[in-house]
């Protein structure tokens, strides 16, 4: 820690290290909510119609039955073959139909799927990028190892913009501060205040072109390499 720097060059530092913070944040609660979309899509498999392979056999079966018939002169037998072949038919066409229904919907659930999975991908690129600047920004920050954590430096960042600590170091640091209102239980769980505010795979890549250029002003103005 460089014991140096004035408390106004903390709150920078504090400032860009609250919003990245924040902004990881809401990434793993937008990728938690839409976890169900992280495996790798597979393709349903070719439909196979079934049903007209068992229309073929039946309609031979109705051809060998006419012709004995025929030959034995019973109409009855011919007859009787006729009405049941038909009546499978139509039963195999009813499957055929119900099968292609069924197989266009497990296409469409697939397409479906396959898009969202497309989107939520994009995340990950910009949480990488999000870790990677708030690294940086601790590392070269006079930020305690152990308060590197996004309830603990926006406690930090209210106790000293309210005036409740107006110290870095010493026994009335802002640390101090922080550990006796921990120890009571009183450091509010920002976890639980922040939202995502993604209700749809289809704002998740605006979302994360908001993250880049965040990103690209934080970095720029950090002097960090992407």
């Amino acid at each position: 820690m460089d014991e140096k720097k004035s408390v106004e060059e903390y709150m920078a530092e504090l400032r860009d290290i609250v919003t990245l913070e924040m902004s990881l944040c809401r990434q793993e609660k937008l990728s938690k909510a839409y976890a169900d979309y992280t495996y790798v899509p597979k393709e349903p498999p070719q439909y196979r119609n079934r049903a007209s392979l068992g229309m073929i056999s039946l309609s031979v079966t109705w051809v060998l039955f006419d012709i004995f018939a025929f030959f034995s002169k019973n109409t009855k037998v011919g007859v009787g073959a006729s009405i049941f072949t038909v009546a499978l038919i139509i039963f195999f066409i009813v499957l055929q139909m119900r099968g292609a229904r069924a197989y266009q919907k497990l296409l469409k659930e697939y397409e479906e799927y396959r898009h969202a999975y497309e989107q939520v991908k994009l995340l990950e690129e910009p949480n990488q990028r999000t870790r990677r600047a708030l690294e940086c920004l601790y590392e070269k920050s006079a930020v305690y190892e152990r308060y590197q954590n996004l309830n603990a430096v926006c406690a930090i960042q209210d106790y000293l913009e309210s005036g409740r600590a107006s110290a870095i170091y010493g026994p009335e640091s802002v640390y101090r501060l922080y550990d006796k209102e921990s120890q009571k239980g009183n450091v509010p769980d920002k976890k639980r205040e922040i939202e995502s505010g993604i209700h749809s795979v289809e704002q998740i890549a605006g979302y994360c072109k908001e993250i880049e250029c965040l990103l690209d002003e934080i970095e720029k103005r950090n002097g960090i390499q992407k």
